[in-house]
């Protein structure tokens, strides 16, 4: 879903979440995950006080008030996403939903649990970094980490008649998602790993031993080490292909008001 016509810039921002928000609610698979693992931990949720981070249109808010939080803040920074939300969630009395971002948000009580899904296409690529700027400590984060794994493939498995092999040399130092179709493809190492507290900035990861030309990586949510979902399986977050180019690469992840910028080389 595209936006065709200008919009100044802080109102492009508002429409494009709202839009990106819609198509994750798509994904069926990562909600219930989610959700899977709201109820692994229902004896924490039922009767404590809970937030959940970016709630957008506030699906994991009900979820733990029917799991039996005393109260939820459901936090939410877009305008839109706020109000659809917050109709959403007119039911739910003890959830309360607060437009704002969620480092500033301050709770008038102790937080037990905090829900999150701040994940990007490259793990740290879009809100995780938010994470450790709160105001506030809850004494549980769910989900809790992550990783970022890396593999390789021959380019004779995906070219098709407009994708050539042209075309992906011109990949050289370019990251791209959604570019082909993820089945059958399994990333086979680890880049970097985020658990709730790090910070993470400058990454790298070795391809030696694994052949072929084009570089896929592939975003992986976990929950104390466990896998709950991964790109290729959710269809929220697509593997990200690069042409190869030596066997030794970096990411480099900056803040900016909206995400991260991310940076990409190749050390040989």
């Amino acid at each position: 879903m595209d936006i065709l016509n200008y919009l100044p810039p802080k109102r492009f921002a508002q429409y494009d979440d709202l839009l990106t928000f819609l198509s994750i609610y798509d994904d069926r698979r990562r909600e219930w995950a989610l959700k899977r693992l709201l109820r692994a931990h229902r004896d924490r949720i039922r009767g404590a006080v809970c937030v959940e981070a970016g709630c957008g249109l506030g699906v994991l808010s009900a979820y733990l008030a029917r799991l039996g939080a005393k109260r939820v803040y459901a936090v939410e920074a877009n305008p839109h996403l706020y109000a659809l939300a917050r109709d959403r969630l007119r039911s739910f009395p003890g959830v309360q939903v607060i437009r704002g971002d969620i480092r500033d948000f301050v709770p008038p009580e102790p937080v037990e649990v905090l829900v999150h899904e701040f994940y990007g296409q490259l793990l740290y690529d879009e809100d995780l970094h938010v994470l450790s700027q709160l105001r506030f400590q809850p004494r549980l984060v769910l989900p809790d980490g992550g990783r970022l794994l890396v593999g390789t493939t021959a380019a004779c498995r995906l070219v098709d008649r407009t994708v050539t092999v042209d075309v992906l040399r011109r990949l050289d130092g370019v990251l791209v998602s959604g570019l082909f179709d993820e089945r059958g493809l399994e990333p086979c190492r680890e880049v970097c790993c985020w658990r709730y507290g790090d910070v993470l900035s400058t990454v790298q990861g070795d391809l030696e031993g694994l052949s072929g030309e084009v570089v896929f990586f592939a975003m992986e949510v976990q929950h104390e080490g466990k896998t709950l979902c991964r790109a290729g399986v959710c269809s929220n977050w697509s593997y990200v292909w690069t042409w190869r180019h030596g066997n030794r690469f970096w990411l480099r992840f900056e803040p900016e008001i909206r995400g991260m910028r991310v940076h990409f080389g190749w050390i040989d």
